[in-house]
């Protein structure tokens, strides 16, 4: 795990968070009420928003861990490197995860990296393996493509990978996936939910 007390910490605060959401929310069911589909809709993107923020949060500290065979939504993603034998390796940095698809995009594989929550970038080498350079504390991961790690240093500025600006591409993601492949569009969808919530207490208490 790479940063417990952080992580456990940030899933504590997910927690209230919620269960203040949820509290609130059920204040607002009446018997009856025309409007109990309209809270429902807008409680549903306020989880579904928070899901997706904290849920890649605890990812990338290491708290909550996801298997291999498992594909985290990407979306549209830099720093994308490809392999000799024509795999997409992409860098999945909200949640501090690599995944692998195949020449045509079909997802293989996946595994979590130790970014502690940071910025990390990759490269891929000749003989194979694959390279993760951390922006937190500077560490050095190599890989085998079954994401078997090979070893873990600590790299200079010096040692800096070189050649890991990458490709930008849209990984196909369903629509709803969209939601967790970046803080930005979960957060998002949270917030028009609480704004949806906010508007329609204050049209019945006008």
């Amino acid at each position: 795990m790479d940063n417990p007390i952080f992580g456990l910490l940030l899933a504590l605060f997910a927690a209230v968070w919620v269960y203040s959401i949820l509290r609130g929310v059920s204040r607002e069911f009446k018997s009856g009420d025309r409007s109990n589909w309209f809270v429902g809709s807008m409680a549903l993107l306020v989880i579904i928003g928070a899901c997706g923020f904290f849920g890649s949060g605890m990812a990338a500290v290491g708290i909550l861990k996801i298997p291999k065979w498992f594909e985290w939504p990407a979306g549209n993603v830099c720093g994308i490197q490809t392999t000799n034998d024509g795999n997409h390796v992409v860098p999945l940095v909200p949640s501090g995860r690599v995944q692998i698809y195949d020449a045509n995009w079909h997802f293989l594989h996946g595994w979590q990296v130790g970014a502690h929550g940071g910025d990390f970038k990759l490269e891929c080498r000749a003989s194979g393996r694959i390279e993760v350079y951390t922006g937190r504390g500077n560490q050095h991961y190599s890989y085998t493509e079954n994401g078997d790690l090979i070893s873990a240093t600590t790299y200079s500025e010096s040692d800096s990978p070189r050649n890991s600006a990458g490709s930008c591409v849209v990984v196909r993601t369903s629509p709803l996936g969209w939601v967790f492949s970046s803080p930005f569009f979960s957060w998002g969808t949270a917030v028009i939910g609480i704004a949806g919530l906010a508007i329609l207490k204050k049209l019945k208490s006008g």
